[in-house]
C-alpha cells in the first residue's frame, strides 16, 4: 500500500469518527432534553396531585371505608378439646354475674376511667389557646388586604407572625386556601410551578357585570 493510499484511508476513518462523535453528542443532547421535559411534567403532576388531595380533604372524603378481610377461624387444639367439661362449667359459673346484680368495676377499669377523665380535663383546659377565628377566615381576611396574589409560603409566614398564640402550618393554610377556592371566595393561579392565591371580594365579583353594562351603554 502506497503512502498516498494510507493517508487517504486515515482521512476517511477520521471523517467517519468525527461524524459518529457529532451524532452521539446530538443524541445525548436530545435524550437530556427529553428527560428534562419529562421531569418537569412529573413535577407539575405531583404538585397538582397535592393540590387535589388538599381539596379532597377540605371538601370531605365521601368514599366508603374499605372492608377488612376477616381471618379464617382457627381450629381447636386437641389439648383444649380434651379439657374436662366440669372445669368449663365451674369457670362459666364463676364469671357469669347473677341476674339483677350490677357488675363491679375492676381496679384496672377504674384506673382507665380516671386516666380518661384526666386527659379530657387537660384537653378542655388546653383548648383555650386554639380558640379564635377559623383558618379559612384568617386566610380570607389576609388575602383581602393584599393588592397582589400570594403564595402559600407567604400566607403561612404572615399568619405565623400575626397569630402568636396559634399554631400555623403550611398544610393547614393550603387546605384553607383550597377550601376558599372551592367556595368561590378565592382564586388560584399558577405561574410555572408556583401557585398563587387571591381573594374574590364583592367588588371583584361585580366587575364582569359592570363591564358588560358599560359596553351595552
Amino acid at each position: 500500500m502506497s503512502e498516498s493510499e494510507n493517508t487517504n484511508l486515515k482521512t476517511q476513518y477520521a471523517a467517519r469518527v468525527t461524524a459518529d462523535l457529532e451524532q452521539n453528542t446530538a443524541e445525548q443532547q436530545r435524550i437530556r432534553a427529553d428527560i428534562e421535559a419529562l421531569q418537569a411534567q412529573l413535577t407539575n403532576l405531583e404538585q397538582d396531585h397535592a393540590l387535589l388531595q388538599s381539596m379532597s380533604e377540605a371538601l370531605g372524603d365521601t368514599a366508603p371505608p374499605k372492608k377488612s378481610a376477616m381471618p379464617a377461624p382457627r381450629r381447636a387444639n386437641k389439648t383444649s378439646a380434651a379439657a374436662p367439661k366440669k372445669a368449663d362449667r365451674k369457670t362459666t359459673t364463676a364469671r357469669a354475674p347473677k341476674a339483677g346484680t350490677p357488675a363491679k368495676e375492676t381496679k384496672g377499669a377504674k384506673d382507665t376511667k380516671a386516666a380518661k377523665d384526666t386527659e379530657a380535663g387537660k384537653a378542655g383546659s388546653g383548648a383555650k389557646s386554639d380558640t379564635g377565628p377559623a383558618m379559612t377566615t384568617l386566610v380570607f381576611e389576609y388575602l383581602t388586604q393584599q393588592s397582589e396574589p400570594r403564595t402559600n409560603a407567604e400566607i403561612t409566614k404572615a399568619l405565623t407572625d400575626t397569630q402568636k398564640n396559634r399554631k400555623v402550618n403550611g398544610n393547614a393554610v393550603r387546605t384553607a386556601s383550597e377550601t376558599l377556592v372551592a367556595r368561590s371566595k378565592a382564586e388560584r393561579t399558577k405561574q410555572g410551578s408556583t401557585v398563587f392565591y387571591s381573594a374574590i371580594t364583592h367588588d371583584r365579583a361585580e366587575e364582569p357585570a359592570r363591564e358588560l353594562a358599560e359596553a351595552a351603554a
